[in-house]
């Protein structure tokens, strides 16, 4: 309809004259863009802004806007903070939402509780689910918590996600949208799970291979060299006697990294960014995964939720698995070599540093681990790198992908 709206007024055009023709499609456009304007906002779900009439003496109480519905067609939502009952302290808290519940004219609604020790220990006020009362949320009230991100403001989580931001003043979303509330969600999370860490810390500091490499990269000629497998979970099952300061590129490159603190623990909810840098030139992973379509393909995503120990599983620089019947490889890595491939000379050895940030919005935060090696550029690597007959090299490959 549009459309044919937009043709008509280009027709009209050419029926008036050059001085007014101008001045009337302005308008005819004014107009059509004024009209789509309104069936837009039309088309939009209708929101209620209910009121709550909850006070108590700490202030939690009271109506609370949202950026984004919780239940469908609710723009705000009511906080019933209750202290004490019957002389005793509940600290409880109802979440009322604004649409019906089951009977009884009930308003849908959960209760939740305040993890009292968050806020003796750190001064977080973070309440938890404990009972629901919510058509909309059936099979789906798992984990959901309230935490206060700034005065009279709470982000509202389900599993760690925050999905919405209630505040008193809804001009405080200007400085508080969804994204702004995960941030300080995962913030106030991760001193929550940092504290709670430090306990299992000082077990791990009792391993000695451990101790000596917390947040060092560690480099090996085989993936079991660096962790007995299946033991992620547990401090290090190897000696160590196996890392090596010089890898031939011509065999297998692998690296572990020791982290002080788990990712998925004290950087909820972030990536983790791996850089590489040799004769001054560096690569990352995030960099090149944003590239292109093929780039992303070959570069896949890690997030720090899959790094939930204070080791990761053994990862490949370059490495042939013998399962797959092919030979595995972190792209960013081979980018790096291949922005270094004239320099290389056979017999040569060359100082690769290995990087790993956590990082939020393509921006590396804390850095959580490094280690350097020598990768020594042998006969046999010429062959791999540069080819032989009847073999397709890696920069054969490797150029072969980079023109998809």
């Amino acid at each position: 309809m549009k459309n044919r709206k937009l043709i008509l007024t280009m027709l009209l055009v050419g029926f008036v004259g050059t001085t007014n023709a101008q001045s009337f499609k302005e308008k005819m456009l004014a107009k059509l863009a004024a009209a789509e304007a309104k069936l837009n906002q039309a088309s939009q779900p209708k929101v209620k802004y209910k009121t709550y009439d909850y006070k108590d003496a700490t202030g939690i109480s009271g109506t609370y806007f949202l950026t984004t519905p919780i239940e469908e067609g609710y723009g705000t939502i009511g906080l019933d903070f209750t202290k004490e009952k019957s002389g005793e302290v509940v600290n409880e808290l109802k979440v009322v939402f604004g649409g019906r519940s089951y009977g009884d004219n009930r308003k849908s609604n959960i209760s939740c509780v305040l993890k009292e020790k968050y806020k003796r220990k750190y001064d977080i006020t973070h309440f938890t689910i404990y009972d629901t009362d919510a058509i909309f949320l059936a099979n789906r009230a798992d984990y959901i918590t309230l935490t206060e991100i700034g005065e009279n403001v709470y982000a509202y989580a389900q599993k760690g996600i925050v999905s919405s931001v209630a505040a008193k003043d809804s001009s405080l979303f200007s400085e508080y949208d969804v994204e702004t509330g995960q941030i300080l969600y995962d913030q106030k999370m991760g001193i929550v799970n940092k504290a709670a860490m430090e306990k299992e810390t000082a077990k791990w500091k009792k391993n000695e291979v451990y101790a000596k490499n917390i947040n060092k990269i560690v480099f090996a000629t085989e993936d079991y060299h660096l962790m007995k497998r299946g033991t992620t979970d547990k401090p290090p099952m190897v000696d160590g006697k196996a890392f090596k300061t010089e890898l031939d590129m011509a065999g297998g490159m692998h690296y572990i990294t020791f982290f002080e603190l788990p990712p998925a623990k004290a950087y909820s909810g972030q990536q983790i960014n791996i850089e590489y840098e040799m004769n001054g030139k560096k690569t990352d992973r995030i960099e090149c995964r944003n590239r292109t379509i093929p780039w992303g393909k070959m570069v896949p995503v890690i997030e720090t939720k899959k790094y939930g120990y204070r080791q990761h599983s053994p990862r490949e620089l370059r490495a042939y698995n013998s399962y797959m019947s092919r030979y595995i490889q972190d792209y960013a890595f081979i980018q790096l070599l291949h922005m270094n491939k004239d320099k290389f000379k056979i017999g040569g050895k060359y100082p690769l540093t290995v990087r790993m940030y956590v990082n939020r919005d393509g921006v590396n935060g804390d850095l959580i681990g490094e280690g350097t090696v020598n990768l020594l550029y042998s006969a046999k690597a010429h062959k791999a790198f540069a080819g032989e007959p009847g073999k397709t090299s890696v920069w054969e490959q490797f150029e072969d992908f980079l023109d998809e």
